[in-house]
């Protein structure tokens, strides 16, 4: 005689049965309990992604910008360094024209 007092205290299967029913409720608590939180952090991952995917496209217009800026600077120096250059020769052709003109006696002393 394996029964179970009820909560009146009369002895019954029905004990038994509400005990599984409890456990089960309690147990279908803690499953919706875990689904609510990772469901919460899928929504935050979500979120994260979002604010990740717009930092990404700020660092692609800001290359973009870097990359134009680089190649304007890179051009405007290069341009310096050619006339330089072309100054430098002009200069040195008129040192040399001087000295020529000097040792041949074209330009009296």
């Amino acid at each position: 005689m394996d029964r179970r007092m009820d909560e009146n205290g009369a002895a019954g299967p029905s004990s038994a049965g509400n005990d599984r029913v409890r456990n089960l409720q309690s147990e279908v608590e803690g499953v919706k309990n875990i689904m609510s939180q990772n469901v919460d952090r899928i929504l935050a991952r979500g979120e994260n992604l979002d604010n990740l995917r717009n930092k990404t496209e700020d660092l692609e217009a800001s290359s973009e910008h870097f990359k134009t800026t680089s190649q304007k600077v890179a051009r405007k120096y290069w341009w310096k360094n050619a006339k330089m250059i072309a100054i430098i020769c002009v200069v040195v052709g008129i040192i040399i024209l001087f000295i020529i003109l000097f040792a041949t006696g074209a330009i009296p002393t």
